[in-house]
């Protein structure tokens, strides 16, 4: 069976890191919706930066909708089959996470917790950005439809965590989904 491993978390959580070493771990191609949308920014010749992903993510929801924005991703990403087993960075609302269990019931979701200092302090080291910039940042709507997740989450990885426990455990759900 083919399983969608979603990873969310508020910005610099370890979400991406996370998503590269379950790819790595289960094989599974990796896909970004930050990256579907970096992709579209660049070939659009427009400047790449947080606040411009956040814009534009943003505003194709609110034209499209959030089964319009589901679809644009998925045409807007021809190099990915999405009806195979994937891992998923960077999902940030739940009503998308929703649709995409419908199409894809095989799923897994996985959310990134880390308190709000190391968070900031890595967004201000990673874009060499002050204390009130990436305040800014966090403050973003984007930021704040990604809490809507926490609570549906299958399993949950905290900088504490053994990350080999986390990839037992998510072997276990996984196999589930089989």
């Amino acid at each position: 069976m083919d399983t969608k491993v979603y990873v969310a978390g508020k910005i610099c959580s370890g979400k991406s890191t996370l998503a590269k070493k379950i790819a790595e771990h289960t094989g599974y191609p990796l896909i970004s919706f930050g990256g579907i949308l970096k992709d579209h920014l660049v070939k659009s010749d427009l400047p790449v930066t947080r606040e411009s992903l956040q814009h534009i993510g943003q505003g194709l929801i609110d034209q499209l909708g959030y089964d319009g924005f589901l679809q644009w991703s998925i045409v807007h990403s021809p190099q990915i089959q999405w009806d195979k087993s994937l891992v998923v960075d960077g999902l940030r609302h739940g009503a998308i996470y929703s649709r995409l269990v419908e199409r894809f019931p095989h799923s897994v979701l996985v959310y990134c917790v880390c308190d709000q200092e190391t968070r900031l302090a890595r967004l201000m080291a990673r874009d060499q950005i002050s204390e009130d910039e990436a305040r800014r940042i966090f403050s973003h709507e984007t930021e704040q439809y990604v809490s809507e997740l926490e609570p549906q989450a299958n399993l949950f990885f905290r900088p504490e965590c053994s990350l080999e426990d986390f990839l037992d455990q998510l072997d276990t759900l996984i196999s589930q989904q089989q």
